[in-house]
């Protein structure tokens, strides 16, 4: 699973594309972080956000498609894709991000004092609503899948959701991606505040390990559904 997603993004001049949105995403934010509040951040703001939807697009089709390469950039296709997933991960995260948040400034605001003891109820109460996201994160990019083949409603379909969370190909793969993810982010930070080769190295590398999780995520997602 690993040793092919490591080999993927080489396989196609595509990887060099999604290289150069993330570049455009980093100068895009940090020309708009200078430009706040000034209404010329509108500029830069608007290629950020088209091209976070882009990039997101792209890894929602990459997680469905069975080449062996990188599939081609079609950017009305990636933006109305990006659209969608971001959508359905909104709809997927929103409420669990607000329990766990809500949990915690309840908390805070009743004056917890951790040095004399975090209260039980405290202790139960975060535990689910920690567990309650994490469920949700699990089952996006099943949900992901599935609406970028069938449609949103696919994304909260249970017969076409559910199936595939209950085998070890898809928690294994979900766990390698994210942490591929994860690691990619560092990289892209780097290319936020530098405009040098050494940022666009980061960018490249960044893209390298986004589009390696996304095919570790992919080939986890396909053998769980391939194989009842």
């Amino acid at each position: 699973m690993l040793i092919d997603a490591l080999r993927y993004p080489t396989r196609g001049a595509d990887s060099l594309t999604v290289a150069g949105i993330v570049v455009a995403v980093a100068v895009g934010y940090r020309y708009t972080a200078e430009f706040v509040p000034s209404i010329v951040a509108v500029v830069p703001g608007t290629v950020t956000m088209a091209g976070i939807v882009l990039l997101v697009g792209y890894l929602s089709q990459v997680l469905i498609d069975d080449s062996q390469s990188p599939p081609p950039i079609d950017v009305r296709s990636a933006l109305g894709a990006g659209i969608k997933s971001l959508g359905i991960a909104i709809g997927y995260l929103v409420v669990p991000t607000v329990v766990m948040v809500t949990t915690v400034l309840s908390f805070v605001e009743t004056g917890g004092d951790a040095s004399n003891g975090v209260p039980a109820v405290f202790l139960i109460s975060s535990t689910a609503a920690l567990f309650f996201f994490l469920t949700s994160a699990y089952a996006l990019p099943a949900a992901l899948a599935a609406a970028t083949t069938d449609g949103v409603r696919a994304a909260i379909d249970r017969e076409q959701v559910f199936p595939a969370l209950g085998e070890l190909s898809y928690a294994t793969g979900l766990i390698t991606g994210f942490t591929l993810f994860g690691i990619g982010l560092i990289p892209i930070t780097t290319t936020l505040g530098s405009g040098d080769i050494a940022g666009l190295l980061s960018a490249l590398f960044g893209a390298y390990l986004l589009l390696v999780g996304s095919r570790v995520i992919h080939t986890g997602y396909r053998r769980a559904t391939t194989s009842k």
